[in-house]
């Protein structure tokens, strides 16, 4: 199956071709066939009838006078000769019981009898197109003059002689029939016109659908798909609306539970806060203060992780070079390693404080676990690849998918002296998935991790 289209138009056009390809040649092998078989039967009969008569006009006439009448029966394609010998076929000869069983039937006095088909001589007698110009009738590519083919009869008469007779057979029965084979071939470009348009319109509301849904995964607010078309179209773009549309429902109640979720939280930490500060030891305090503020950011990364890909940014062309030496420039001013090879790249369209923080994310954590980070691009015309490399200790494969679950962190003491709240990579995976792309971790070159942020082109 792997010579089969990958797309449904692909293999519904090769699967109707093929089939009316298939029945257009064994249709005609049959018309061929037919049509042959009615041309012998009806050149047979012609020429059964026209020899019988012949040799009962000859029987009738004297010797004398039966050679003016074979001269005067002679023409272009058909030849008569009186001889005391019947002629030997030659080595070419091919029997004919079907023709001397009709011989006999029109000739029943007659027991000697010889009918065959060969050869014919291309002489003054048989003349036909010898010239250099023309190709053979039943394989034109062959030079030359053709071949000729002919019935040769041969009766006994009843004072003893032998008349032959030598017919040619038509060039229509040896040519092929140029214009029924011309009508069918008419007939199946017609056909296949046809059936690329009946394909076309039947797949063209399939990359449509598909197309709305790779949309609805980056932007919930994308326009909703027309309802026209056949009854099964129709219905399954109504589908799609409805699921849209209960899609935008529950995420916009989300945000809205989020936002209490937000404020009922935020309040009695800022309360705790104000407590806090009338506090009379500094010790005390200062832990409270440390405490509340963990809480705080534990609270607001949540809430950003919930949130997943709700961004109201519109997306707008980006330069990708720049955003990345701002975020080199942030990381280095609060002591972190960054080094950066450049690259001459052309916008990208995507939401820019979004990818921001997801590189942003990525590369506080190569800062932090690997010690040093260091990014290169990867940018074809489809997609583009940020990678970001640390040289830490790395991390085992069976472990790097469980660092995108929330607050997942492989330092068992769980302290914020030595590691964030565990939800940065599952924001920097929901973000770069909002954009169509996708983030990956996998082992470096050397030493360390890759994270590797694919983002598409065609956002």
């Amino acid at each position: 199956m792997k010579l089969l289209p990958r797309s449904l138009f692909g293999r519904l056009v090769l699967i109707l071709i093929v089939g009316l390809i298939l029945a257009q040649i064994l249709g005609s092998l049959l018309l061929l066939r037919d049509r042959d078989r009615i041309l012998q039967q009806r050149l047979g009969l012609n020429v059964i009838q026209r020899i019988s008569g012949v040799v009962r006009l000859v029987e009738k006439i004297s010797s004398v006078d039966r050679k003016h009448l074979v001269q005067a029966l002679e023409s272009p394609g058909f030849r008569v000769e009186i001889s005391d010998r019947p002629e030997t076929p030659g080595k070419d000869a091919r029997p004919a019981p079907h023709l001397e069983a009709m011989l006999r039937q029109h000739l029943p006095g007659y027991e000697h009898m010889l009918v065959s088909v060969v050869p014919m001589p291309n002489n003054g007698k048989f003349r036909g197109p010898v010239g250099p110009e023309h190709r053979h009738p039943m394989m034109p590519w062959r030079r030359g003059p053709p071949k000729l083919s002919g019935f040769h009869a041969q009766v006994k008469l009843s004072d003893g002689n032998w008349i032959g007779f030598r017919r040619l057979i038509p060039d229509r029965m040896l040519t092929w029939p140029v214009r029924m084979l011309g009508y069918l071939g008419i007939l199946v470009v017609s056909i296949i016109i046809l059936s690329l348009l009946a394909v076309r319109l039947v797949t063209r509301p399939l990359g449509v659908l598909a197309r709305a849904a790779d949309g609805l995964g980056r932007d919930i607010q994308s326009p909703p798909l027309e309802e026209s078309g056949p009854s099964e179209v129709s219905r399954a773009a109504r589908a799609f609306n409805t699921m849209q549309r209960r899609l935008r429902r529950y995420i916009e109640d989300r945000g809205q539970i989020l936002a209490a979720i937000s404020h009922d939280l935020k309040t009695p930490i800022t309360r705790l806060r104000l407590r806090t500060e009338m506090l009379a030891e500094p010790e005390l305090k200062e832990t409270f203060n440390r405490d509340l503020n963990e809480m705080e950011q534990m609270v607001s990364a949540t809430l950003d992780f919930m949130r997943g890909t709700e961004s109201r940014e519109k997306p707008v062309p980006i330069d990708i070079m720049a955003l990345l030496e701002a975020l080199v420039d942030d990381t280095r001013e609060l002591g972190g390693y960054v080094t950066m090879e450049t690259a001459d790249l052309s916008p990208f369209t995507g939401r820019p404080l979004a990818l921001k923080r997801c590189i942003g994310n990525l590369l506080e954590n190569a800062v932090r676990y690997g010690k040093e980070a260091h990014i290169r691009i990867q940018d074809t015309p489809s997609q583009m690849q940020i990678i970001i490399s640390d040289k830490g200790p790395g991390v085992p494969d069976e472990e790097l998918e469980g660092l995108f679950r929330p607050f997942y962190r492989r330092e068992a003491s769980r302290s914020r002296e030595t590691g964030g709240t565990g939800l940065g990579l599952g924001i920097a995976r929901n973000i770069a998935r909002a954009h169509g792309g996708e983030v990956l971790l996998r082992p470096g070159s050397s030493v360390g991790l890759e994270a590797v942020v694919t983002l598409p082109r065609d956002l």
